[in-house]
């Protein structure tokens, strides 16, 4: 047994001196960390011996000295094969990104006008001009008639079902800050008018403006008001077509408090986001230091405080009848929030019946 031993020994000894060792310098750096077997071994079995792979534990090339070719923008495509090597691309682009000249979206080898900003439906061309001649008096028709339902509907018994819901009541804590966040959406559908493609002038007047006078006439303000106890009224301004009148603007001519003889009310600033805006607000107390508020994200920033808003939406059956999807909302000063499921109302017989089935 122990002549075989030896004789296995002597073997391998030789096939390992017989390999032929190329790079004789290299060899002996190698040698002098690890040991002749290490040296002599092909760990990642990539052909290339230990003390001449640069990458003795991962596989690579001869050309590259055993370790893998680069690939900077790791897009699958080698940067010796990449004419973006630094921007990733597939490989049908030689690693280049398909280029989208005209910044629309459809990439220049889909656009059949790769120089115009166009449409992805139209193969990024753009689109006919719509013919929109017609959507003006569309509008002015539209807002005539329902203008001609609102005014005989009664938004302060309406109103009065708002403030005797449910989840008005349960929700309603009077805190030292109160802050009223107006929600009325109402108006047209943006049938064209945002799309660059359409040019269609829209009519001026939108049934959101007479909605928001009726339902927060003054007389239902100040219900609102002694709703609140002794929190001051913070009105949020937002600016989007067809909230009507905008509360607590410093502009008198958009001002609800001004326009309606509501009083006393003061003037501070919110800072909403960066942007500092002048704001009108009611305090049972006149107040000993300008307000300044800070609101990040939708929420206001130390102050205790709860938000309320009416979000209403016109609704018509199928006999061309008007009515109002009508949500609240609630929030607090930690961010807790609550949108009350919205219910359907209708006015009919000189009395507001709720629409079940409709929401």
């Amino acid at each position: 047994m122990k002549i075989y031993s030896v004789i296995w020994f002597v073997l391998f000894s030789v096939l390992i001196n017989a390999q032929e060792i190329t790079d004789k310098e290299a060899f002996n750096r190698c040698l002098k960390e690890f040991s002749r077997k290490t040296c002599l071994s092909d760990e990642d079995k990539d052909g290339i011996l230990f003390y001449l792979d640069k990458c003795p534990k991962e596989a690579g090339p001869v050309e590259n000295s055993g370790c893998l070719l680069p690939d900077q923008d790791k897009d699958g495509v080698l940067d010796q094969d990449d004419e973006c090597p630094a921007n990733p691309g597939p490989a049908e682009n030689n690693g280049c990104p398909w280029m989208d000249t005209d910044k629309d979206g459809v990439q220049d080898k889909d656009d059949a006008c790769p120089d115009v900003f166009g449409a992805a439906d139209n193969l990024g061309c753009p689109r006919p001009k719509k013919d929109c001649k017609k959507v003006y008096e569309r509008e002015k028709t539209q807002y005539e008639e329902d203008l001609k339902q609102v005014e005989k509907m009664d938004f302060n018994l309406l109103f009065t079902i708002i403030l005797e819901d449910e989840d008005f009541k349960t929700f309603f804590i009077p805190k030292r800050k109160f802050i009223f966040l107006r929600k009325i959406i109402t108006g047209p559908s943006a049938e064209c008018g945002n799309d660059p493609y359409y040019d269609c002038p829209h009519f001026e007047k939108i049934i959101g403006a007479d909605v928001f006078n009726k339902l927060w006439s003054p007389e239902n303000f100040n219900r609102f008001r002694k709703k609140t106890g002794s929190s001051t009224i913070i009105p949020v301004p937002t600016l989007q077509r067809g909230d009507g009148i905008f509360f607590g603007l410093e502009n008198d001519e958009n001002n609800y408090f001004v326009n309606n003889g509501i009083t006393p009310f003061y003037k501070g600033k919110v800072n909403d986001n960066g942007r500092i805006q002048n704001i009108y607000y009611i305090s049972p107390q006149k107040p000993v230091e300008d307000l300044f508020i800070t609101r990040k994200d939708e929420k206001f920033i130390d102050i205790e405080s709860v938000s309320f808003g009416i979000a209403m939406y016109p609704r018509y059956d199928t006999e061309g009848h008007m009515g109002f999807m009508i949500q609240l909302s609630f929030s607090d000063s930690e961010g807790a929030s609550r949108n009350v499921p919205a219910k359907f109302y209708q006015f009919k017989e000189r009395k507001w019946v709720q629409i079940k089935g409709l929401e």
